[in-house]
């Protein structure tokens, strides 16, 4: 094992390999939003998703891909949304995704619009402003966990959104398995996140509208 205490990596870890497994995630979710329509379900965009990493040479995955479409942008990670919930003309939705490239985990969430609906489009811009915001804030500070998602609380409030936390706090990241060496989440960490160790989560929503936005990517 490589790494301090609840910071383990498996013998074979490499940052290359990790930050490698990270871009290849990204792409995939880049080729998937470009192929998104309206009238498609998540279903449809899951299905995408699969063909794509497998392609690419991921065809197994270390979580389930999220996808959440309108309504179903606003709940957590694991919660069973609508169902049959399609994408609209004007619409908003996002893509969490964690595949296995080369024994180590990608994880990669990016939030969506189609159309030129305002409130969708600037809940997507935000959410993206809050996580580079709280990442140089890890940068530039020795912050904790639980420090970091004060900052992102703040930020996304000053916005006019609603931080979201639950199942969106933040994980370890590592070779395949993270689980079976460390667990734990990025709000819980009473220290300084060390980097290429772990995935900070951001996840926003309007505060009395049914919509919201995620955005998720390694701390490094």
């Amino acid at each position: 094992m490589q790494g301090g205490a609840d910071e383990t990596v498996g013998e074979i870890f490499r940052v290359d390999l990790l930050e490698r497994a990270r871009d290849k995630t990204f792409q995939v979710i880049q080729e998937a939003a470009a192929q998104m329509k309206p009238g498609m379900t998540e279903l449809d965009a899951k299905t995408l998703i699969q063909e794509i990493q497998t392609r690419l040479g991921a065809p197994k995955s270390w979580h389930p891909p999220q996808i959440r479409f309108g309504v179903n942008s606003v709940l957590p990670f694991g919660e069973r949304g609508v169902e049959g919930v399609k994408l609209q003309t004007n619409d908003i939705f996002f893509f969490d995704i964690g595949p296995i490239f080369e024994g180590h985990e990608g994880d990669v969430g990016r939030p969506f619009v189609l159309g030129n609906d305002s409130d969708y489009l600037r809940c997507r811009d935000d959410v993206e402003t809050v996580w580079k915001e709280v990442h140089g804030h890890w940068k530039e500070t020795g912050a904790t966990g639980a420090e970091l998602y004060a900052f992102a609380e703040k930020q996304a409030s000053s916005r006019g959104w609603k931080l979201l936390l639950n199942h969106a706090n933040g994980h370890r990241i590592s070779d395949f398995p993270h689980a079976a060496k460390a667990r734990g989440s990025v709000e819980g960490w009473e220290r300084h996140p060390a980097p290429n160790r772990w995935i900070l989560e951001i996840q926003i929503r309007h505060p009395e509208m049914p919509f919201g936005a995620f955005y998720e990517d390694l701390l490094s």
